[in-house]
């Protein structure tokens, strides 16, 4: 095991260098889905053992429950690596200046983490090696100038096997994701029942799977995230699944919400939402185009694609 206060680099023919990752899980999240998808791709590595520490009244529903490397101590200076995102950084406060010593990665799935306002950004000062979810992540951190280590982008991957098979014939017109805009969720849903829609409207959390259960239920899926987000899954998902998209612009998600190519991308309002819904679900041609476009920018998005890349950097981190 390494010393306190040395850089110990491993043979990989000796015994694996451990990466130790942190969580404070109160609930389901794409952020804690992401961090889960880096775990299980150090874990399913030989070179590494993978640990994590979930932070003392963390949801008992977290997705580690029974995988093995989940610890009951949070000891950074016992690890080779440190894997941390969002306010996992407050974890190393115990230990100053262990990011010189140690080497950390840094999983950034936000543009809130470059506004000069927020909590996040005075982290982006401290030693890492950080790891963009998007061209537009990176982009604006490194506008900010403050970043201190290197910025690479490994854009989000998906598990197709994860995904739910066909259904046959679509139960519901649309199906609207509204937990991040609810209030807009609930008046675009009300709109389009009144001109004869069937609609499936979620602006309650549910589980993953029933998430995407009832997203594969629908004849086209409208997906409301907030106004910035680094990447936003959900849209990608749907692409995956076959389903024509309709998600406004959220700054992350253009590199795969191509309007009129891969999705519809109207203003965030409900007038503009509206109007898109009926554009796709009056011109078969249209929904047609965006099905098959969307479904082959998913296919870009492979998790797999993410895994290697990271399991790359990650040995680049661990040569000396």
């Amino acid at each position: 095991m390494r010393r306190k206060g040395t850089v110990l680099h491993q043979s990989w023919s000796q015994f694996p260098m451990r990466v130790l990752f942190h969580r404070d899980y109160r609930h389901f999240s794409g952020g804690h889905l992401k961090v889960r998808d880096y775990f299980e791709h150090t874990r399913n590595c030989s070179r590494y053992q993978a640990e994590i520490y979930l932070e003392p009244g963390s949801a008992a529903d977290h997705p580690w429950r029974g995988v093995p490397g989940v610890v009951d101590r949070y000891d950074p200076t016992r690890a080779d690596i440190l894997f941390i995102a969002g306010m996992d950084w407050a974890a190393l406060d115990a230990c100053p200046g262990i990011e010189e010593r140690i080497p950390v990665v840094n999983l950034v799935q936000g543009l809130r983490h470059a506004k000069p306002d927020g909590p996040l950004f005075g982290f982006l000062g401290r030693r890492a090696t950080r790891i963009c979810v998007s061209a537009e992540v990176a982009q604006a951190l490194e506008a900010t100038g403050a970043c201190n280590g290197p910025i690479h982008v490994i854009p989000n991957g998906i598990d197709f096997s994860l995904l739910p098979e066909g259904h046959g014939p679509a139960e519901y017109d649309v199906f609207i994701s509204g937990l991040k805009q609810p209030r807009l969720a609930a008046e675009l849903a009300a709109r389009l029942q009144a001109e004869g829609y069937s609609v499936a409207c979620q602006v309650q959390r549910l589980p993953r799977g029933d998430f995407l259960e009832r997203l594969a239920r629908a004849r086209v899926a409208v997906l409301l995230p907030l106004r910035e987000e680094g990447f936003y899954i959900p849209a990608l998902e749907a692409m995956a699944m076959g389903l024509p998209v309709i998600c406004p612009d959220c700054g992350g998600n253009r590199s795969f919400c191509i309007g009129g190519e891969t999705a519809l991308t109207p203003e965030p309002a409900l007038e503009p939402l509206a109007m898109a819904v009926r554009e796709v679900m009056r011109n078969p041609a249209l929904a047609e185009a965006l099905r098959h476009n969307g479904r082959e920018m998913s296919l870009r998005h492979d998790i797999r694609t993410e895994r290697e890349a990271f399991l790359t950097l990650l040995q680049q981190i661990g040569l000396p």
